[in-house]
């Protein structure tokens, strides 16, 4: 028997479609997922999903939503291994490609919350530089969705986004640097990450707090060693992260 429960999503399918239609696909899920087993939301400009509360992802559903519209997201919040599948029909082929993100946070930027996974804001701020790319450059390359949230404006640099991990996806996507600044209103904590274009990180955080353990340490940023600097050369109003 499979286990329901509406407060725990275990996978959806997204995309640009009416409720309408998400309706059909989901009499095609097994009786015990329709109706309390399953939930249809609708999200920003014309995104909706299938939440699903018990049982595997079935990708035969997904695919079967290509007929009429592409992409189509196939989500499995499995809490080992959460995927983001984005599935594309070209012609008479199906491509499949996996997004670096969170199936919660892919939703939430479409404006929909996933039940199970209604995330406490966070205190941090964050911002990001690009080098090198123009606003229409910056916008093309946004994750979907995030447009409508992130504001992103012409910089000395490049393109400054208005939240980090954002302005990352940018970067990676065009093969471009960026520098990604962290700061906790809170605690005071302070970090500088230095994103490549070949996708390596590095980072700085002002003594006497540690940088990530796991990302390469740097001695300064351009170098400016306290925040005050690092904002300073790299051009970003202090308000901006709350300082």
């Amino acid at each position: 028997m499979i286990k329901i429960s509406r407060d725990d999503t275990k996978w959806a399918i997204a995309c640009k479609v009416t409720t309408d239609v998400l309706e059909q696909v989901a009499h095609k899920l097994p009786r015990e997922l329709q109706g309390e087993g399953s939930k249809i939301v609708a999200g920003n400009q014309g995104f909706a999903a299938l939440l699903v509360f018990g049982d595997l992802p079935d990708e035969t559903l997904a695919k079967q939503l290509l007929v009429s519209v592409t992409p189509v997201y196939l989500l499995d919040f499995d809490d080992n291994a959460p995927v983001t599948l984005k599935l594309d029909r070209k012609k008479t082929r199906i491509i499949e490609t996996r997004v670096n993100e969170h199936p919660a946070d892919f939703l939430e930027e479409q404006g929909i919350v996933a039940p199970g996974y209604a995330f406490t804001p966070s205190p941090v701020k964050s911002v990001g530089i690009v080098e090198g790319i123009s606003l229409i450059e910056a916008r093309r390359a946004m994750p979907p969705g995030a447009e409508v949230k992130v504001k992103v404006s012409e910089h000395p640099r490049g393109v400054l986004v208005g939240y980090a991990t954002t302005a990352g996806s940018v970067a990676r996507q065009l093969g471009k640097r960026a520098y990604l600044i962290f700061h906790n209103p809170a605690d005071g904590d302070f970090s500088c990450m230095v994103q490549e274009p070949d996708h390596s990180l590095s980072a700085y955080s002002p003594p006497p707090q540690e940088p990530n353990p796991n990302v390469p340490a740097l001695d300064n940023v351009l170098g400016e060693t306290t925040p005050d600097g690092i904002l300073r050369v790299l051009e970003i109003p202090r308000e901006l992260l709350g300082l």
